[in-house]
Parts: structure tokens; C-alpha cells; sequence
């Protein structure tokens, strides 16, 4: 799963701001909103970023 998102979502050498998270923490975060049917909110105090990026990230992946 990580080598097929790795070129979507690697943000290295792009305009715009750094991802805080890498790629795997990414793909985590998105299996464990689907998992786990957690809120956003939540999975963003978990892990310490906002609300919208995990809105963000969830859509993307």
C-alpha cells in the first residue's frame, strides 16, 4: 500500500507546505479512521495535527 500512495502523497521538492506526518503515519492514520470509526477530531489529538488535515488526508487516500 505504501509504494503505491508513496508518489501521491510525497511532498518533497514541492511548492507548498511540508506534510508533518510521513507517508506510512498517513496511510495509518487513514486505516484507523476507517477502522476504528473514530472522529476526526480525535484521530487529530492523537496525533498531534488539525482537524482539516485529517479531512485532507482521509479524501486523498
Amino acid at each position: 500500500m505504501v509504494e503505491v500512495l508513496h508518489p501521491q502523497l510525497d511532498r518533497t521538492d514541492k511548492r507548498g507546505g511540508q506534510a508533518k506526518l510521513s507517508v506510512e503515519d498517513q496511510l495509518l492514520l487513514v486505516l484507523e479512521y476507517w477502522r476504528e470509526y473514530r472522529t476526526q477530531f480525535h484521530i487529530a489529538t492523537s496525533w498531534g495535527i488539525s482537524e482539516s488535515a485529517v479531512c485532507r488526508l482521509r479524501k486523498e487516500g
